[in-house]
C-alpha cells in the first residue's frame, strides 16, 4: 500500500509539473499576442478625426500628446511620472496631462508636460478608459486614441527608442 501512495504522489507531482510547463507556455504565447497588438495599434493608420481641440493645436508644427487621468489612479500616476521623464525640448512633440483635480498636476511638476485641470474638458475629450493617450494634430484635431498599460506602451506610443528609454 506504501508503494502504491508513493507511486501516486510522484504521478501527481509529475502531473502539476506538466501543468506549469503548459501554464508558462500560455502565458508566453498570451504575451506574444500582446505584444504583437500593441506593435499593430501603434503601427495602424490614423482614424479618421473624430474631435477637435483647438486648444492641444500648436504652432510650431508639432503634434500634441495628451495623457488623460484620474486622481484616484495609481497606474495614471506613474504614466504621467514617465510622460514627465521623457518629455523635453528635444522631442519632436508636445506634452500634456488632461485631469479634473489639482493633484495631477503635481505629478507632472518642474517638467516640461503641461498641467491642464479642467472636468469640462476631460469630459470633451471623453476616453473610455484611464490613462489614455490621445494624439492631436497641429491644428488641434484627434488623430488617435490608445489605453497606456504601462511605461513600455507609452515609450511605444511616443515611439520614444530603447535608448532614450533606458536613459530617462
Amino acid at each position: 500500500m506504501r508503494a502504491f501512495l508513493d507511486s501516486l504522489a510522484v504521478l501527481s507531482f509529475l502531473g502539476t509539473v506538466l501543468l506549469l510547463f503548459a501554464f508558462a507556455s500560455l502565458l508566453g504565447m498570451v504575451r506574444e499576442l500582446q505584444g504583437k497588438l500593441l506593435r499593430a495599434q501603434a503601427a495602424a493608420p490614423a482614424a479618421p478625426a473624430v474631435r477637435s481641440v483647438p486648444r492641444f493645436g500648436s504652432d510650431d508644427g508639432l503634434p500634441t500628446y495628451v495623457l488623460v487621468v484620474s486622481e484616484h489612479c495609481p497606474n495614471c500616476r506613474e504614466r504621467a511620472r514617465r510622460l514627465a521623464d521623457t518629455a523635453g525640448p528635444d522631442q519632436p512633440w508636445h506634452a500634456v496631462v488632461l485631469g479634473s483635480a489639482d493633484r495631477c498636476a503635481e505629478w507632472v511638476a518642474g517638467s516640461q508636460v503641461l498641467p491642464v485641470i479642467d472636468s469640462a474638458l476631460v469630459g470633451t475629450v471623453a476616453v473610455g478608459a484611464t490613462p489614455s493617450l490621445v494624439r492631436y494634430s497641429p491644428d488641434g484635431t484627434e488623430e488617435w486614441r490608445r489605453v497606456v498599460g504601462s511605461d513600455e506602451d507609452l515609450d511605444t506610443f511616443l515611439t520614444v527608442s530603447p535608448a532614450e528609454r533606458s536613459n530617462a
